[in-house]
């Protein structure tokens, strides 16, 4: 008798073992780390926005890494396309009021609907005119901007390449508000080695398709602008996309400088950085497998074009992204955005 209750007690004992083994990993990170909150989670549902497609690629890279890193057992991913209408984008609106107004109300919206643990703004545009909203000073949803992660990797590459300039291409907005450059003289760069290029209309020639003649024209013509400005004699030069639709033709920017006689030490993309912060080491393989979701919406309809262009890159990174592009839903009035641009 002995002997089968010694018996029994060792089954028990490896199973115990088996289910601790098993069960997720209770983690601790710094409390100071506002995305604390969501590795006690077993589930999450993470929102992505930006004004436009681009932001989609920062989506993909989530979606393809929660797929194998194990850090939650569900995740669900949402996509919101912020621009207001297909007429109307925050580059075009007269004033930073009148583009803060609009994203406010975009940022509520999305906060009542979705319900998000954590909100990436994968948009410079908007993550430079997000602390100037009134949902930053209320909502409880952790935010990850763009923007610090680009001046991050600038930051970094010009340790690695003293001597290089940083050709900084980005939208009207971003540039307007200089909060890149800002950030980097605060570090200790010097503001002559950091030179700021406005791309009007070459987010939407992406959209439409990366390889078309418009998209070349406009790359050809901004990169001549920023090297213009160069100091004389410069040979080598960082180059920072810090719009999310510029990675999509990160080779373009290259070919071009080059063919223009100067050599591009590196070319950095934020996208992939900012969703960095979603995989601290210690959260690594808590589950054996993640159900993956992802939903894209978006106010503005999204023409066939648009999706053709985008989906194969997509897809490149993560094949359910892509599906949920090709299946993509929409809400003309997801939020309000007329009254503020028409107001007289």
């Amino acid at each position: 008798m002995r002997t089968k209750n010694n018996i029994a007690y060792l089954i028990i004992f490896i199973l115990f073992l088996m289910l601790n083994a098993c069960a997720p990993q209770q983690v601790t990170i710094e409390s100071e780390d506002p995305l604390s909150p969501l590795f006690q989670n077993d589930s999450v549902t993470i929102l992505v926005t930006d004004s436009g497609l681009g932001g989609l690629s920062v989506a993909a890279n989530i979606a393809n890494r929660m797929e194998s890193l194990g850090v939650f057992s569900h995740v669900e991913v949402i996509f919101f396309n912020a621009q207001p209408s297909k007429e109307q984008g925050y580059n075009s609106m007269k004033s930073t009021e009148q583009k803060v107004a609009v994203f406010n109300n975009a940022l509520e919206a999305m906060a009542e609907n979705f319900n998000p643990d954590v909100l990436l703004i994968a948009c410079n545009t908007l993550s430079v005119l997000y602390d100037y909203t009134e949902f930053s000073k209320h909502s409880q949803v952790p935010v990850v901007g763009v923007v610090e992660a680009g001046i991050d990797l600038m930051e970094q590459g010009s340790k690695i390449n003293e001597s290089a300039s940083i050709l900084l291409f980005a939208t009207e907005t971003t540039v307007q508000q200089n909060t890149h450059k800002e950030g980097l003289v605060q570090r200790g760069l010097k503001a002559d080695r950091i030179i700021t290029q406005a791309c009007p209309h070459l987010a939407g020639a992406i959209e439409r398709g990366t390889n078309s003649v418009e998209t070349d024209s406009l790359v050809e013509q901004y990169t001549q602008a920023a090297l213009a400005n160069l100091p004389k004699g410069e040979q080598d030069v960082i180059v920072s996309l810090n719009c999310t639709h510029y990675p999509y033709i990160r080779d373009k920017f290259r070919d071009k400088i080059e063919a223009q006689g100067t050599s591009v030490a590196t070319v950095l993309d934020p996208n992939p950085y900012m969703a960095d912060g979603l995989f601290p080491s210690k959260c690594l393989h808590r589950f054996p497998e993640t159900d993956v979701s992802v939903y894209v919406l978006s106010q503005p309809v999204l023409d066939d074009t648009r999706i053709q262009s985008i989906a194969p890159l997509i897809r490149e990174v993560s094949g359910i992204t892509a599906d949920a592009l090709e299946n993509w839903d929409f809400d003309p009035q997801f939020f309000e955005w007329e009254a503020i641009v028409h107001a007289k």
